[in-house]
């Protein structure tokens, strides 16, 4: 069994569909949240979740769109396309967003988007931060998005080290130790590299594959232009930052 696991999709269609192409139609599909927020194509990127009947937790932008955090909660750039992603969603799209849940457990694996312990809005960003989590939460692999970067932490019960997949990567994943795994975001990556960033696990052979795809990151740019949303979140693809 394969299963693919996209996270930050952040209304990039153009991203979203590079990534498509990638996948095998066997294939089993989990989403980590924020399938919105940023991007100028949020209804067709949900539309593609639920088409596909992938299984998504719920992330920060769709909380706050379902007014379950206050828009003050972002910056000025995130909220003003939080405000017009709500504009631009469907009463099915909502609905959808709607039934989300915080995290959910399958394939021997717990899936979230922020953290275990705060699965909507903790961003784990340095081991340390990861050593905390391990010690407090009881799970052997977790997948998280949020932070944007392709990255993963491993426990074996005395230290945590950090893994970068800058450039994409393969992880084995060995029994007596836990992991805290990011396959990166497709719509918005923060590492540096603009390439769509998404994983596959391989269940039976408990390994991952973390992949880098190139998509046009120009045409993505440009709708959000073209859509009035704020210049920075255009730019930024261009950098992966």
């Amino acid at each position: 069994m394969r299963v693919a696991i996209l996270s930050d999709i952040h209304g990039n269609f153009d991203a979203l569909q590079a990534v498509a192409q990638e996948l095998s139609p066997n294939d089993e599909i989990v989403i980590l949240g924020d399938i919105v927020g940023y991007g100028a194509e949020p209804e067709r990127c949900v539309e593609w979740v639920r088409e596909k009947k992938a299984r998504a937790t719920l992330g920060n932008h769709e909380a706050c769109i379902l007014g379950l955090f206050p828009v003050s909660w972002f910056n000025p750039f995130a909220a003003s396309a939080i405000l017009w992603t709500r504009e631009h969603l469907g009463p099915g799209s909502l609905s959808f967003l709607g039934t989300l849940p915080l995290s959910f457990e399958d394939y021997g694996c717990l899936f979230v988007h922020g953290s275990p312990r705060s699965p909507v809005d903790e961003y784990i960003t340095d081991p340390w931060q990861a050593r905390e989590i391990f010690e407090e939460q009881d799970f052997s692999v977790c997948f998280f998005g949020h932070t944007h970067v392709a990255e993963g932490y491993v426990w074996d019960g005395k230290r945590t080290e950090r893994i970068v997949f800058l450039d994409g990567g393969e992880l084995l994943l060995e029994e007596g130790k836990r992991y805290l795994i990011n396959c990166g975001s497709v719509g918005q990556p923060r590492d540096g590299n603009p390439k769509a960033s998404f994983g596959l696990f391989f269940v039976e052979e408990r390994r991952i594959v973390i992949q880098r795809v190139e998509y046009d990151v120009r045409a993505a740019a440009r709708k959000i232009l073209l859509a009035g949303l704020p210049e920075v979140l255009a730019y930024r693809l261009e950098v992966g930052g």
